[in-house]
């Protein structure tokens, strides 16, 4: 039987709305900037507020238990955004999603003036809420396969793989015809390149009335075929025939956020909803490393489409008075007014319920997931970028410790002191990289106001001097 306990939070994984063209490296995945178009900021505002419609709506079944309404407070929201391969186009697809949610309302977001005047908001009430961005050289939790040569050089493996070859033979004909037919302009026709292909089919037929015609004309197949080829690339690229595999590097990496929020929820936080835009890459290792095939879901082995929407639900257990249970569900597409928005749920792990104990949950991942940016770098053998330079000096240090140690005649209790001293000693070095780094600083309260880097929500923080200081998440070691 369905767990019938109210929800008491939910984790939201968000994709990006429609945008311009845009390019990516099929070998490293190295992204051109881009930018969010009307529609896709329409599409996204609409995923908020049937998203309000489900979870704060007092009369929906699934109402966040505790969530505020109309009436945006912020400290019940903990939202963030991708700010790394598609430029602002994830970052403005949260702000309308969030618009969508808590609309403007001139009640709450007005204030009277000291002589009388009354006051409110722009656009008749506006509701703000701080968005975290998130860049790969700050925090690899989105973007995983940036920098990360074990992935790169397994994408490479795929390139070169039987299954692969097969399927470069087999689609050559389709392919070199678009080509042909002028669908794809001078753009390399080799089955590496499908994503950007699509891509480019995908974005001409929404914005180019022309080109939609022009490809009407080749026929009502061959955007279809061409979305079926870059979904085998994508899910190759993505995915991995075990659940700690390289290949699954997206979801490893970004799930620990996932776990986290429900622990906040779990220990009455006041956080109810914790929301994550980003690009479709972790939904494929997310799709794969939780069995989603094995429902029947037919769109665990492809791309999602703009506006697409996951939730966790969170729920007390009816069966164990201490334990929680979660609830996996998923919108493909944004809403078009044309059918009900609504989630469909899905047993995840291969079990028969749509219900699973967290603890269940956890433990399933539990082996596979990479949960800081040390065993991000050990992953990906990166010595260089997104703070590796400082674990890769702590590893030699603690390497010749070790070696040191076991060449050592001294007694158990002298080479104690000896490694205590060489800990302090690395310790020293390591705080001292970090400082110059801007991570972290020493002094009063007062002092740390000239930090380099300051952590803040919402956009590129400011430094003392008025400058961009870049924006910083939470990397942690």
């Amino acid at each position: 039987m369905a767990n019938t306990n109210p929800v008491i939070g939910v984790v939201l994984l968000a994709r990006h709305g429609d945008r311009a063209g845009f390019y990516q490296n099929p070998n490293t995945y190295a992204a051109s900037k881009t930018s969010i178009t009307p529609l896709g900021e329409q599409q996204l505002y609409r995923v908020g507020n049937m998203l309000r419609t489900i979870y704060a709506d007092p009369s929906s079944d699934r109402a966040i238990q505790g969530l505020s309404n109309s009436t945006l407070n912020a400290a019940q929201i903990n939202s963030t955004a991708d700010g790394g391969g598609e430029g602002g186009v994830i970052f403005d697809s949260a702000v309308a999603l969030w618009q969508g949610f808590y609309p403007p309302n001139a009640t709450v977001s007005s204030e009277t003036l000291a002589d009388g005047t009354n006051v409110t908001s722009p656009l008749n009430g506006y509701q703000t809420l701080q968005i975290n961005t998130v860049l790969p050289a700050d925090d690899v939790d989105f973007e995983s396969w940036v920098n990360c040569g074990t992935w790169t050089n397994r994408t490479n493996e795929f390139y070169n793989s039987t299954v692969f070859l097969a399927k470069t033979a087999e689609s050559a004909p389709f392919l070199k015809s678009l080509q042909t037919a002028g669908l794809v302009g001078g753009r390399n026709v080799s089955l590496v390149n499908a994503y950007n292909l699509y891509d480019f089919i995908n974005v001409q037929r929404i914005h180019n009335a022309t080109y939609s015609a022009l490809l009407d004309a080749n026929g009502p197949d061959t955007l279809n075929a061409m979305r079926a080829l870059a979904d085998f690339h994508e899910y190759g690229s993505f995915t991995d025939s075990t659940d700690s595999g390289i290949g699954n590097i997206a979801g490893r990496t970004f799930l620990p956020r996932v776990l986290a929020s429900f622990d906040q929820f779990a220990n009455g936080t006041e956080v109810k909803i914790a929301h994550y835009q980003m690009s479709y890459k972790p939904f494929l290792s997310i799709f794969n490393m939780t069995d989603m095939s094995a429902t029947g879901f037919a769109g665990a082995t492809a791309i999602v489409d703009y506006g697409s929407v996951a939730t966790f639900e969170l729920r007390k257990s009816m069966t164990n008075s201490t334990g929680f249970d979660v609830r996996f569900g998923f919108r493909n597409g944004s809403f078009d007014g044309t059918i009900p928005f609504d989630f469909t749920y899905y047993p995840l792990f291969g079990s028969s319920s749509v219900d699973i104990p967290l603890a269940s949950f956890e433990t399933q991942l539990a082996s596979s997931i990479i949960p800081n940016t040390t065993a991000w770098c050990h992953a990906c053998s990166n010595t260089l970028n997104s703070g590796c330079a400082t674990v890769a000096l702590a590893d030699k240090y603690e390497k010749l410790f070790q070696q040191s140690s076991s060449e050592s005649h001294f007694s158990p209790v002298g080479a104690g002191f000896i490694g205590f001293a060489v800990t302090a000693v690395l310790g020293a070095l390591i705080l001292l990289l970090l400082a110059r780094l801007g991570w972290v600083s020493f002094g009063s309260r007062q002092q740390r106001n000239r930090d380099l880097y300051l952590l803040r929500q919402g956009g590129p923080a400011k430094n003392v001097a008025g400058e961009d200081a870049g924006s910083v998440a939470s990397s942690h070691f």
